[in-house]
């Protein structure tokens, strides 16, 4: 039996989702706003790239890097990976076992372990710097 009311467990289920995606984009944040730094303090004086155009750059390529790594996590078919993604997401959002799209595929290759939070991470930091290359056009 259950010690909490349902509609109890749903928000405990939200406001630890909530939790983890403020913890990305925290870190996503931090990662951002490191490069920035590191950039300014590498090409100060260079003519031909600015601090804000490498930004663009390191968020294309931390994007397609956190989405490779999403991709390459499992070895599966093009037809189940959708379905086998978005557990993995919801894995790591939520920050539970959660149901594959079938038996087959659920091992631990799919639980929200390093690499699928790392990708998360990378794909919010790519979002945010190529962000910030836009609101300093």
């Amino acid at each position: 039996m259950l010690s909490y009311p349902v509609h109890k467990l749903s928000k405990m289920k939200a406001k630890m989702a909530a939790f983890n995606l403020l913890v990305f984009s925290g870190c996503s944040l931090l990662i951002t706003v490191a490069t920035y730094f590191v950039n300014l303090w590498l090409f100060f004086g260079n003519e031909q790239f600015s601090p804000t155009d490498l930004l663009f750059i390191e968020g294309m390529i931390c994007f397609i890097i956190g989405l490779l790594l999403l991709l390459g996590r499992g070895g599966i078919g093009p037809t189940s990976r959708r379905a086998a993604i978005l557990s993995a997401l919801a894995g790591a959002v939520f920050g539970e076992d959660t149901v594959g799209p079938s038996e087959i595929y659920r091992r631990d290759a799919w639980k929200p372990k390093g690499f699928t939070r790392l990708a998360l991470i990378l794909m919010i930091a790519g979002a945010f710097m190529i962000l910030a290359y836009f609101l300093t056009l």
